[in-house]
């Protein structure tokens, strides 16, 4: 195996810097790719066996598995003790990390000549968090967020020269949305971080709701919402599908020394891909997927569940006497 050169790390750093790819990312492409005029020779994929085939059903040719990756560190943040609101830079930090892993992802995509970046899988995660528990009010919070995802050609999506569409569309949800004619045209993100000032205040021994943190998860959806979409609205899209929300709440500390009142975060992140339908496109007809057996229950007797999952030694005793009754009878018959 031939030893690779060493690559000018300062040079590097730079170029992704500048939005660029890291020139080890290059590298791989360009071995992926083949020598000039000679073709691919070989291709990764994060697919599964049924999302590669009908990914081709679909006129998607695998190019390439292609990632992008940031770490971003929030860093210190103006104090917001006493305060029920989004917390805009908290967010907004989240949002850069994204936006970095996707465009390093649209980057190795845009390289290998793709038309589209296919099943694209996210990891979110946060690395450490402020060392008072609040996260960015201390300077502490770093983000991890990495995309994973298979370039594809399809010259059937609608995109300009050398910018490749993303979605995290599975082979079958892009094959049948292709035979339904329509398109993916652009992947959206969003994320919200809104705190609850002493969510527990007032409350004495009482039972009931905690309106402040009922209303500030409806309040944290509603501010991702209108930003998604706007994206959507902004790549043209006609419909939002894979729709993928997630909200958590933490309990956190005030802040203040000996206080027992504790705070509340809520954080909404929110995905999912636009569509749009390709003009004068014809629906296919569809088929009537072949009948299927699962694993399930086949009855009752004497009060009896047969599992067909479980009784497979069973079944197989079972079928042994039978072939050793008919051998018997056969036997008899013939005296």
């Amino acid at each position: 195996m031939a030893t690779r050169a060493p690559i000018d790390v300062r040079a590097s750093v730079e170029r992704v810097r500048k939005g660029g790819i890291p020139l080890r990312a290059v590298e791989r492409l360009q071995d992926e790719m083949g020598a000039a005029g000679s073709g691919p020779r070989l291709f990764t994929s994060d697919l599964s066996v049924n999302e590669f085939l009908l990914s081709r059903d679909a006129q998607c040719e695998p190019i390439s598995q292609v990632m992008g990756s940031s770490i971003y560190h929030v860093g210190q943040i103006p104090d917001y003790k006493g305060k029920t609101s989004e917390i805009t830079i908290i967010s907004e930090g989240h949002r850069n990390s994204r936006r970095a892993a996707l465009h390093r992802l649209y980057e190795e995509a845009a390289l290998v000549g793709a038309d589209a970046v296919i099943g694209v899988r996210l990891r979110d995660r946060m690395i450490t968090m402020g060392s008072r528990g609040k996260g960015g009010d201390d300077g502490g919070e770093i983000l991890e967020f990495t995309v994973v995802g298979t370039a594809v050609r399809a010259p059937w999506i609608t995109h300009r020269p050398g910018e490749p569409v993303i979605t995290d569309l599975t082979g079958q949800d892009l094959w049948a949305l292709h035979r339904d004619g329509f398109e993916p045209c652009g992947f959206l993100f969003e994320f919200c971080r809104y705190h609850v000032w002493h969510v527990t205040k007032n409350t004495n021994f009482t039972t009931g709701e905690l309106d402040e943190a009922s209303d500030a998860a409806v309040s944290a959806r509603d501010i991702a919402a209108k930003k998604l979409l706007k994206q959507a609205s902004d790549c043209g899209a006609e419909f939002v599908v894979g729709s993928d929300m997630k909200l958590t709440m933490r309990e956190v500390p005030c802040g203040y020394g000996g206080c027992q009142l504790d705070d509340l975060d809520v954080d909404v992140s929110w995905f999912g891909t636009g569509v749009r339908r390709i003009p004068g496109a014809v629906p296919h007809e569809h088929h009537m997927p072949p009948l299927i057996l699962s694993m399930m229950p086949l009855g009752r007797r004497k009060g009896e569940q047969i599992d067909a999952e479980s009784d497979e030694d069973d079944v197989k005793v079972a079928a042994e006497e039978a072939e050793e009754a008919a051998l018997e009878a056969d036997e008899a018959a013939s005296e």
